[in-house]
């Protein structure tokens, strides 16, 4: 029960953020059902009326191993992708691939497998959708993609992406989502 306590703090304090979004929420009482994390908050700083070019995030929060000993929040999110938005050209390109590195377990790639990364490409997807973007694109640098470029190649495409371009020697390839309009 404590774990949900913490994650309606949670929310209540990106509630309370006026830069910040809730974009989708699930509170089950087991937070893991097959390795996907069952207990999070998907939140974003995106505001389409701001400015036309912005560089924006979606966050992925869940208090599933995010508690220190005293049941205090170690992080405000365990995910994070990092999206350039062009209201201009109706684009969106994500940014980073590794945000801050799987040391510290706040990578956009989930390496835990849980789901995280799935939700937040998800939640871009009905963003860009509802802001009647045409195109998001991707791109894997060989830094991302060394180790595990099958990997995200799969996430990637498990959400619906195509792959234009992919040299997996390299570890490198360019992802694309297009709307269709």
């Amino acid at each position: 029960m404590a774990d949900v306590d913490i994650l309606k703090k949670r929310m209540k304090e990106i509630e309370a953020t006026p830069q910040l979004r809730l974009m989708r929420s699930a509170d089950n009482e087991e937070p893991l059902v097959n390795q996907h994390i069952q207990q999070y908050l998907v939140y974003t700083d995106f505001k389409a009326d701001q400015v036309k070019e912005k560089t924006n995030s979606i966050f992925v929060y869940t208090p599933w191993m995010n508690l220190d000993s005293q049941g205090r929040i170690r992080t405000d999110f365990q995910n994070q992708l990092l999206f350039d938005y062009n209201g201009w050209e109706n684009s969106i390109h994500i940014t980073v691939l590794e945000t801050l590195g799987a040391a510290s377990q706040l990578a956009f790639f989930d390496y835990q497998n849980h789901g995280l990364a799935q939700l937040s490409l998800q939640a871009l997807i009905k963003l860009a959708e509802r802001n009647n973007v045409e195109r998001i694109t991707a791109s894997l640098s060989s830094f991302d993609g060394e180790n595990d470029f099958a990997r995200i190649s799969y996430l990637f495409k498990k959400v619906g992406f195509t792959v234009v371009n992919a040299e997996p020697d390299k570890g490198v390839a360019q992802f694309e989502y297009n709307f269709g309009m």
